[in-house]
Order: structure tokens, then sequence, then C-alpha cells
């Protein structure tokens, strides 16, 4: 018998089929002991999947506080093979993103390589990730954000002229559509030089693209598993992957970046927004060669680091912020007192200064009070995760975590855990008055992630914030009409970003006071 006969023989085919089934079932399951063995609690994965089969299509929000709940502050999860430790224990939460940060310097690995979005801080490691960030960072200081804060409130005055408009027709508001616009507004702005006069005009080229970059196909897909699962799977596909990411409407972007940088090579022109201020910071940032120090980077580089941070400042800013206003419009509806309580804060503070502007919304306590709650309730990002980057043991050992693995805060779990917050879905910004806020542990916390790799656009993202609020609060009353929900409601689906189904809610002018004038 020669080997074709043989490698043709119904026997071995099967033989060799299952051999090949055995070997795959025992690469996806290899790691299936590995918390049960460190008496770790956790659900029971299943192959392929881990734990992560439905997840797709849960309310993750509902999905993160069940597991919580029944598995307690620490236990064991399995994206597909991979080990996750998922944690709400604010001694753990405290070393692992502060103390033994070096052992969890990433985020979690996909291994793009695209140009710019290789650039992008959320994807960097190690090094390159510590110099970048320390090069943008000073974009994003106190002063730098005042001379943005000019064009934040440009923006406010449009909205603030929409919902006068809609006062005076409908009198209410689609909120998340509302807060969509003025955030896509401050985008424009701040992260592409950009002033779209007709920002309403669904036909103007970066509107049309925005929208399908902001409103991707739905995520109620296993597929959508698939970078979690299996990254080294997903990353053979480098081709396949960058078409998923890279889209034409995402490339335009990159396009309008490069041409926006070509003409200011050319302008001696000031700007006041974020392309200017981290061109600014990048290239002072410098490295020493041979005892002199140079700059760190090349004009190209530093140009793709510029246009990967801007699309990057885009895709984290516009529906984070927009969600978050969204949710704060509705709570002050549906709280009306506390809403009262926020405009007597505001008008107060109002009369020491001409108009509403940066160094007024640092100086309302009341007004951060009702924005941490709000975050709190409804943070933007439901998970935080970290990789492991070397071997690390806590707790004297009792608890392993291997190089490659996987941390996970759930974040909304978090907020909403009794411990920490008592009776957790009650809307109560004295929560956060500064002899509340000393008697839980900063931990507990997580809105903007936290530690060295926190969100580097945090300042900016309250700013804004704050500018808006502030603003409309003193001009506008908002109210629950017959379409205002009873609270707040979230999609399903496997998401990063927190996203609250549009509601609508009512709008009305205020009297006008001396001060508001």
């Amino acid at each position: 018998m020669n080997a074709l006969e043989i490698l043709s023989s119904p026997a071995i085919c099967v033989a060799t089929v299952v051999s090949c089934l055995l070997l795959c079932y025992r690469y996806v399951t290899s790691t299936f002991n590995y918390f049960s063995a460190q008496g770790i609690p956790g659900p029971k994965p299943i192959p392929i999947f881990g734990n992560m089969w439905q997840v797709w299509k849960a309310n993750l929000p509902e999905y993160d506080i069940a597991l919580v709940k029944k598995y307690g502050k620490v236990f064991g999860y399995f994206d597909g093979p991979i080990p996750n430790l998922w944690i709400t224990d604010t001694d753990m939460i405290k070393a692992i993103f502060v103390k033994d940060f070096d052992h969890f310097v990433d985020r979690r690995n996909f291994e793009i390589q695209t140009k710019i979005v290789r650039k992008w801080v959320a994807m960097m490691k190690g090094q390159e990730w510590k110099d970048v960030r320390s090069s943008v960072t000073p974009a994003f200081t106190s002063g730098k954000i005042k001379r943005m804060s000019g064009l934040i409130k440009d923006c406010v005055s449009e909205l603030c002229d929409r919902l006068t408009c809609f006062t005076e027709t409908r009198g209410k508001i689609d909120a998340k559509l509302t807060f969509s616009t003025f955030t896509m507004d401050v985008i424009a702005r701040c992260a592409f030089g950009l002033k779209i006069d007709n920002l309403g005009n669904k036909d103007d080229p970066f509107i049309k693209n925005a929208q399908f970059v902001f409103n991707p196909p739905t995520n109620k897909s296993p597929a959508v598993l698939l970078p979690f699962m299996y990254p080294k799977v997903f990353a053979m596909f480098g081709r396949f992957t960058e078409h998923l990411i890279v889209t034409k409407e995402m490339k335009f972007f990159f396009k309008l970046l490069e041409n926006v940088l070509q003409e200011r090579s050319q302008s001696k022109e000031i700007y006041h927004d974020f392309i200017q201020m981290a061109d600014e910071a990048m290239s002072e940032f410098m490295k020493e060669v041979d005892g002199k120090k140079v700059p760190m980077w090349s004009r190209e580089i530093i140009d793709e680091i510029i246009m990967g941070q801007s699309t990057l400042f885009m895709l984290a800013g516009f529906d984070t912020t927009a969600t978050t206003l969204t949710n704060t419009c509705f709570l002050l509806a549906k709280h009306p007192k506390i809403q009262e309580k926020l405009y007597d804060s505001i008008l107060a503070k109002r009369g020491e200064y001409d108009e509403v502007c940066h160094e007024m919304v640092q100086n309302i306590p009341y007004l951060e009070m009702v924005i941490q709650e709000v975050l709190r309730l409804c943070p933007p990002g439901v998970r935080v995760e970290r990789q492991c980057t070397k071997d690390y043991s806590y707790d004297n050992g009792r608890i392993h975590i291997k190089k490659g693995h996987i941390v996970t805060v759930p974040a909304y779990a978090l907020h909403h855990m009794e411990e920490y917050y008592p009776d957790p879905e009650k809307f109560d910004p004295e929560r956060w008055t500064p002899e509340n806020k000393a008697k839980r542990s900063p931990y507990t916390f997580m809105a903007f992630g936290t530690g060295p790799r926190n969100c580097i656009g945090m300042r900016f993202a309250m700013e804004e914030m704050k500018i808006a609020i502030c603003t409309i609060v003193q001009k506008f009353r908002f109210f629950p009409v017959e379409e205002t929900p009873e609270k707040l409601r979230f999609d399903d689906g496997f998401t990063t970003a927190l996203q609250s189904i549009r509601m609508a809610v009512g709008i009305e002018f205020r009297p006008k006071t001396i001060n508001s004038q």
C-alpha cells in the first residue's frame, strides 16, 4: 500500500480529522483550570467561547452587575481561552493600576500596525506609549485647555441657538441627537481645526463620513468577539482587519488632517485647537544623543502622531461626551430639586464673572458634584482593562497573573456596588462632597480609568461638559414629557462605550435675571 492509498483511506481520514479536533479542543480548553487551581471562583467556561458566548447580544451593565453579585470582588473569566481576572476590590485595583503599574503598562493588544492607527496612544505599548503619552500630555494642561475653551464656548453658543429654536417650536428635544451635534461641532473645531457653518446639513462631507464612523454597523454578532478571544488569529488577517477599522470614511479624516497639517506648515497663524497644542508639546519633546539634546521625532512622525491622536480624540470623545450630557439632561429633568440647586450655584458665581469661562466653571463645586454623580451612575466606559506585561503575584502569591493575561475592572458594576455607594441607583450629587469623598477609596470610581494610563483627555472632557452645562442650565429648564422614559436605558450589544437609548425631554426658557443676561 503506497502513501497515497494510506492517506485516502477512510479510516485514516477519520482518524486525522478526530486528531485535529482533539488538538483544537485541547488548545481552546487548555487554560480552563487556571483560576480554579488558584481557588478563584468564576463562571464555568465552554470550548471556543470561554465565558463570552451570548455576551455579544447581552445588556452589558446588567450582565456585569449579575456576575459581580454572584462571584464577588475577584473572580476568573475567560475571553475564549484567555484568562481574564475581574476585580472590584479597591486594594487590588490600586495595586494593579498604580502601585505595580510596571506589570500592567499595556491595554489589550490587537496587533494593529496600520499607519496612523498604530500611533493611537490607546494602541501603543511599552516605551513607545510612555514617550508619546509624555509628549502629548502637556497639550491637556489647564493652561492649554483654557486656550481651547474659547472654541468650546463658540460651540456652546451655537448649541444654545439650537435649544432656543427647539424651545420656541417644539418645547422638547431629542437629547442624544442634540448633544451629539454639539460634540461633533467641538471635535470638528478642536481636533480637526474646522468650522462647519451649517452643522445640520447632512450633505456636508464631514457630517456624512462622521455619521458612519460614529454609528458603525451593529455589534450584535458573535464575530465582534474574535479579536478579544483570539487576537493572534485576528492579527493574521491583517488586510481584512485594516478594512474593518480603516474604512473609506476613516480615511476621509486621515486625508482631512493631512491637508490641515500641510496648510499649517506654510502658515504662521496661531490656532487654539488640539492640533496646535499637540504640535507645540511634541516639538519641544527631546531625547539625548551623544550627550546632546535633539528632537525626539522627525516632522513626519510628529504629523503621524498628531493625526493619530486627533482621530482617537474623535472616536473616544464624541459619543462618550454626548452620552454623558444626554444622561445629565435626563437626570436633571427627573430631579427638579437638584436642577434648581445647580441653577442657584451657577447663578451665585455668575455675578463674579462677565461670562461663562474657564475660571468660572472650575469654581462651582456643585457643578463638579453633579457631573461626577452622572459619571458614577453611567460611566462612559463599561469596563476598564489592562494586559499583564510580565508575570505578577498578589497577596503573597495567593493570586498569579501571567504575562499576556487580562485584568478587567467592570466600571459600571463597581459604581453600582452597595458597599461603596449605598442606594446605588439613586441620583445623589451629595455623595461627592469633600466629606463624603473622604470616606471612600478613590478606586471606587473609574469613569476615566485610573493610574498612569487613565484617560488622557479627561480634563478636556470635563471642561467641555462644564461649560455646556453651566451655560444651558442658566438659560433653560428641563422637565419630563410623555416620551421621557422612567429610567435611563442602555442599548444591548458588546460595546466598550455605554450607549444610552435616545430620549426626549421637555425644555423651556428660564425667567431672565440680572446676572444671567
